[in-house]
């Protein structure tokens, strides 16, 4: 993890606009367009094949951390169910200061019925306050996702590509307004080269309008975290 104090110095004079109430990285957040989120490479786990929970650094366009997040999972869980475990992912920023919390409930991936057997989230900020959540539609090709706030009104769908496993090239998600039916921004999943190939790790990038709420950008962060391990987790004891 980043040096807090570094961080806090590389924060300063950027200017977001203040947010009354807001913890400093939620304040942050409220002042970017774009949020790149690069998962940890532990060589120990790809050396052993053991599945770890996993961890991630969410930067600026700089590649300057800001928030910092760990998966919090049983290890029998992710031995056994791989990609498609529950599990809680907590957010913090540089301080270790709880911001934001995912959680994901068991859910089979593969299946005859995939309507059966959508994926779902729920993502909180402060963590046990529920802010909305995001949930897997049917479709028969392209992924789609709907984001929607507490009270489960629509904001955004997330629309995939046909071929969204393609290796060699990043895969763009598109975030359309619901009610408006424009893009309002992207999650792009970055090509890791050997860095995806022998540690199984994913990099992303998550775009959109510098003035949106900053409860709608953590709702398209935690998205991003159910995109990654619907699609692109790989288990590494296999």
């Amino acid at each position: 993890m980043a040096d807090p104090a570094h961080v806090q110095m590389q924060m300063q004079g950027v200017g977001p606009p203040q947010v009354q109430g807001l913890p400093p990285a939620l304040n942050f957040l409220a002042g970017l367009s774009e949020v790149n989120i690069h998962q940890h490479l532990d060589i120990l786990e790809v050396a052993i094949g053991w599945e770890k929970n996993n961890k991630y650094r969410l930067c600026n366009s700089q590649d300057q951390q800001f928030m910092y997040a760990k998966e919090d999972t049983d290890c029998c869980v992710r031995q056994m169910c791989g990609p498609a475990r529950p599990f809680t992912m907590n957010i913090t920023d540089n301080n270790e200061q709880p911001l934001i919390q995912l959680y994901r409930p068991f859910r089979c991936q593969a299946s005859l019925c995939m309507c059966c057997y959508l994926q779902e989230m729920d993502i909180m900020s402060p963590p046990g306050l529920s802010v909305g959540g995001v949930k897997q539609l049917w479709t028969p090709w392209k992924p789609k996702f709907e984001v929607h706030d507490a009270q489960n009104t629509p904001l955004f769908h997330i629309l995939g590509e046909c071929c969204f496993c393609c290796p060699c090239t990043d895969i763009t998600f598109q975030v359309v307004d619901a009610q408006k039916g424009h893009e309002i921004g992207q999650i792009i999943k970055h090509w890791g080269g050997c860095r995806e190939i022998c540690g199984a790790v994913n990099d992303f990038k998550v775009t959109f309008p510098a003035d949106l709420d900053v409860m709608k950008k953590t709702l398209l962060l935690g998205s991003t975290f159910l995109i990654d391990f619907n699609y692109f987790e790989r288990n590494k004891n296999q």
